[in-house]
């Protein structure tokens, strides 16, 4: 289920109670606006949703830093754009060192405070989204 999902890395890595746990995983499901899925399969969402899982389940241990590769892809641009707002939400919320990887520009230009551009692995341009509209 998408709780059991979120409970995973609280098991593996905490010493908190069950109790503790459950508290931890409604907060990150609440956070994510999926409150109440957390007995629904992920068979039962929508891919939308399934983002929202996977980025519950990044914060729940409240890191440093989080990576999203590619984390529109396969999303309408509905979608997408709230997948960025929350994004972006939580990265200024939890005071987390976001890295994105994406081929989107609208996810830089909504997302990025800093902006780097690479190319065949190597880094072409860098600057701030206000760089990019003025460059």
């Amino acid at each position: 289920t998408v709780e059991q999902n979120i409970l995973f890395p609280l098991d593996m890595f905490t010493r908190l109670s069950q109790a503790e746990k459950k508290k931890r995983c409604n907060e990150v499901l609440e956070r994510v606006n999926l409150k109440d899925a957390n007995k629904k399969y992920p068979s039962e969402i929508s891919g939308g949703m399934k983002k929202r899982v996977g980025i519950a389940r990044a914060i729940v241990l409240n890191p440093k830093y989080l990576l999203c590769d590619e984390p529109n892809s396969g999303l309408d641009p509905q979608t997408s754009l709230l997948i960025d707002k929350l994004i972006k939400e939580i990265t200024n919320e939890f005071n987390i060192t976001t890295i994105v990887v994406t081929h989107d520009m609208n996810s830089v230009m909504e997302i990025g405070d800093h902006i780097v551009y690479l190319h065949q692995g190597r880094k072409q341009w860098e600057g701030t989204n206000k760089d990019i509209i003025f460059s």
